[in-house]
C-alpha cells in the first residue's frame, strides 16, 4: 500500500513539475507542453503530473501566474526608477520588460478552451496588478519625472502611459506579418518620445 504524500511533498512536486514545463515552454513553445512531454522532461511517470495537476490546462495556470506576479514586481520597481538615468533609458528599460521578458507561458495562455481554467487566470491576472500595471506604471514614472522636472508639467500621463503600453504591448503580440523594428530603431523612437516630453530648455 502506498504511502500518502505530504502537502509538502506535493508542493516539491509541482514546483519541480513547473520547472521542468517551463523548460519545454522556453525551448518549443506552450503549444509543446503536453502531460506525456512533461513527464518526458521531468524523467518520472506519465501519471505523475495528474496527480498534482488536474490537467494542462490547470499546468498552464500556474505558469502564467507565475510569470504574471513577477512581471508585475519588476513593473513596480521600474517605476522607481524616475529621476535615475535618462527619461529615455527608462523608457527603453520599459520596452525591454515586455519584449525580453521570460514569460512565454503568458503567450501561450490564448490556448486555454477551459471556461472555468479561463476564468481563473483572469482573476488571476487582476490579483497579480498586471493589467492596470502596465499603463498605471508609465503613468506612475510619468508623474515622478513631473515632480522632478524632468517631464513637461502640461503632459498627460495618463495619456501618454496608454500610448506607449500599446505601441510596445503591440510589438510583443504582432505576428510576423507585423515584424518589430529593430531595438535599434525602437529605442530611437523612445527617445523620440522622451524629447517630446522633456521640458523646453531655457533660453
Amino acid at each position: 500500500m502506498s504511502q500518502r504524500r505530504t502537502s509538502a511533498e506535493i508542493e516539491q512536486t509541482r514546483t519541480a513539475l513547473a520547472a521542468a514545463a517551463r523548460r519545454i515552454v522556453r525551448r518549443s513553445g506552450a503549444k509543446s507542453l503536453t502531460m506525456r512531454a512533461l513527464a518526458r522532461e521531468a524523467n518520472c511517470a506519465v501519471g505523475l503530473p495528474y496527480k498534482v495537476f488536474a490537467n494542462r490546462d490547470e499546468l498552464i495556470l500556474q505558469l502564467v501566474v507565475e510569470e504574471l506576479v513577477r512581471l508585475s514586481k519588476e513593473f513596480d520597481e521600474w517605476v522607481s526608477s524616475a529621476g535615475r538615468h535618462t527619461v529615455g533609458e527608462n523608457l527603453d528599460r520599459f520596452a525591454s520588460i515586455l519584449l525580453d521578458a521570460d514569460s512565454p507561458a503568458v503567450l501561450g495562455a490564448n490556448d486555454i478552451d477551459d471556461a472555468v481554467i479561463s476564468q481563473r487566470l483572469r482573476s488571476a491576472a487582476s490579483a497579480s496588478g498586471m493589467p492596470a500595471t502596465l499603463d498605471a506604471a508609465v503613468a506612475e514614472y510619468l508623474r515622478g519625472e513631473q515632480l522632478l522636472g524632468r517631464v513637461r508639467t502640461d503632459v498627460n500621463p495618463e495619456a501618454f502611459g496608454f500610448l506607449i503600453t500599446g505601441a510596445v504591448h503591440n510589438l510583443v503580440a504582432a505576428e510576423e506579418q507585423y515584424p518589430r523594428p529593430s531595438r535599434e530603431k525602437l529605442r530611437a523612437y523612445l527617445q523620440s518620445c522622451a524629447d517630446a516630453l522633456a521640458p523646453d530648455a531655457p533660453q
